[in-house]
């Protein structure tokens, strides 16, 4: 337990202090002042010495001295209150060895489509426990949305945002910015490639998995063509699964787009999926966890919890108390 605005009892020991000294002060000059316009009388000792009066007198000073007792407990809740009582814990999240990062076409030809995709990623994401995901958002060039994190607030928040600004009629399209930094348009090759590359650590022993969505619809040239970037991916061990909004009956023009895609993905031990497939979902969680994985540490976070009940409870309870005696006093 500590304190976290330490230097507040320090304050109110002043402020207590300085107002039982006003007090004492007042009350002896009004006590002198009472003397000096007592009128003495006779044989007062009579008085003070009856049973009921002595009686009287013990309840009176029992009152004051059980006031004194809860006002200063409820003096000390008080401050205890205001200064913030805490408890301070310490734990060690758990990660799994597992990296993802979602890799998003931007491109004219997606923009219908990318508000339902990234509800998709939100999906997958809600099945994940302690991975690392990350998001790139591709077109002409490729720009990182957010990095690799196991933060998963951070990871839905960026989502409910990405998904607000793709789907609002009154967006700004800030989602575009620094991906058209080229010649052409939805260079899927370069942007698999990219993604590929978003991962770190590549020393370590780590499960690594792209999730594409594009329709694999190309518009210029790009420095890596899809088969190229899926043999990069091979190289590095990472894993490629595809989801197509583009793989419908009514868009047979592009079906060898979605042939040559599936078959790249697939070639990286990964899979395709067409973003109406109600499997896709479940087979690709099932894939990624299917991959060997190990349970690892992060760094010690340290929490403060605070602690406000007792000093409350303890101050509503004083406050009862001093009513009580205050009816006591006055009877």
């Amino acid at each position: 337990m500590e304190l976290i605005y330490w230097w507040l009892p320090l304050l109110w020991l002043v402020i207590i202090g300085g107002v039982i000294g006003l007090s004492l002060w007042l009350g002896a000059r009004r006590r002198e002042r009472a003397r000096s316009l007592a009128v003495p009388v006779a044989h007062s000792e009579r008085l003070t010495q009856l049973p009921a009066y002595r009686s009287a007198l013990r309840r009176y000073r029992a009152a004051l001295v059980g006031s004194a007792v809860v006002l200063s407990l409820v003096l000390l809740a008080a401050v205890v209150m205001s200064s913030r009582l805490v408890s301070i814990t310490s734990y060690q999240p758990e990660m799994r060895n597992r990296d993802i990062v979602l890799c998003l076409d931007v491109s004219g030809s997606m923009i219908d489509y990318d508000a339902a995709i990234v509800r998709t990623f939100r999906d997958l994401v809600d099945e994940f426990d302690g991975e690392r995901i990350g998001l790139v958002l591709f077109n002409a060039s490729a720009v990182t949305y957010f990095p690799l994190t196991s933060d998963y607030r951070f990871v839905r928040e960026q989502l409910d945002y990405l998904e607000n600004d793709l789907s609002s009629p009154l967006s700004d399209y800030e989602f575009i910015n620094g991906t058209l930094l080229g010649e052409g348009s939805s260079l899927i090759g370069d942007g698999l490639g990219s993604c590929v590359m978003r991962f770190d650590d590549l020393e370590s022993e780590r499960s690594r998995s792209v999730i594409l969505a594009t329709d694999n619809y190309v518009a210029g040239e790009p420095i890596l063509t899809l088969p190229e970037a899926g043999q990069f991916a091979r190289e590095r061990n990472v894993r490629v699964y595809g989801i197509n909004p583009g793989d419908v009956s009514s868009k047979d023009y592009i079906a060898g787009y979605a042939r040559e895609m599936e078959r790249v993905v697939r070639g990286t031990d990964g899979g395709y999926f067409a973003l109406e497939d109600p499997s896709a979902i479940p087979s690709i969680v099932d894939g990624i966890e299917a991959q060997q994985t190990t349970l690892l540490t992060g760094e010690p976070v340290l929490v403060r919890t605070d602690e406000p009940i007792v000093p409350f409870l303890l101050s509503l309870f004083g406050t009862g108390l001093l009513m009580y005696f205050g009816w006591r006093l006055k009877r």
